[in-house]
C-alpha cells in the first residue's frame, strides 16, 4: 500500500518548530492558569457547557484538571505523529508521484501543525469560562463558546488543504 509512495523525508522548518514550541506554552499557561485559581475554587464548579455556553453539568473542582491534561495529552501525542511518522505512510486524497511528492508531504505536516496548535488553544476558553463562572463572574458573553469555533476551525482546515493538494501539479 505504501510501497509506491515516494520516500522523501521532510524535515520541520524553524517557523514549524516554533509553531510547535508555542502549542507548548499554550498548554502549559492552561496548568499554569488552572493552578493559580484552583485553591480559590469552590468544591462544586462547571463540568459541562451546552453549545450556547450555559452551564449544564457540575463537578468536583479537581475535574478542572481534565482539560488541560486532556489536551496535554493529545497535543503530545500528535506532535511525536508529527515528528517521527514518515509522510510516505500517510493517506492522501492526490495521487503521489515523484514531482509532487515534496509539495503534498509539507502541505500535509503543515496542516498537522495547525491542527495540533488549535488542539493546544481549544480548552482554554473552556478552562477561563469554568473559573469565572465558579466565581459568578459574568462578562456578558459565554468566552466558552469560542471552543465551538475552534471546533469548526479544526474541521474545516484539513478541508482546506485538501483542495489546495488537488490543485498541486502531478
Amino acid at each position: 500500500m505504501f510501497a509506491d509512495l515516494p520516500k522523501i523525508d521532510i524535515k520541520l522548518t524553524k517557523n514549524q518548530q516554533r509553531q510547535i514550541a508555542i502549542g507548548w506554552i499554550i498548554i502549559a499557561l492552561n496548568f499554569i492558569v488552572v493552578g493559580i485559581f484552583y485553591a480559590d475554587l469552590p468544591d462544586s464548579i462547571p463540568a459541562h457547557f451546552n453549545y450556547k455556553g450555559d452551564v449544564d453539568g457540575y463537578g468536583n473542582k479537581d475535574s478542572i484538571w481534565t482539560l488541560p491534561i486532556l489536551m496535554g495529552l493529545t497535543y503530545a501525542l500528535l506532535a511525536f505523529i508529527i515528528k517521527k511518522v514518515k509522510p510516505w505512510y500517510m493517506n492522501y486524497p492526490v495521487k503521489i508521484t515523484e514531482k509532487n511528492a515534496p509539495e503534498v508531504y509539507k502541505m500535509s505536516l503543515q496542516t498537522l501543525i495547525y491542527m495540533n496548535l488549535l488542539i493546544s488553544i481549544i480548552a482554554t476558553p473552556t478552562i477561563v469560562e469554568t473559573i469565572l463562572q465558579a466565581h459568578k463572574i459574568d462578562l456578558g458573553f459565554k468566552i466558552s463558546s469560542l471552543s465551538i469555533i475552534i471546533v469548526a476551525v479544526v474541521t474545516l482546515l484539513p478541508l482546506y488543504f485538501i483542495f489546495k493538494m488537488f490543485k498541486i501539479p502531478k
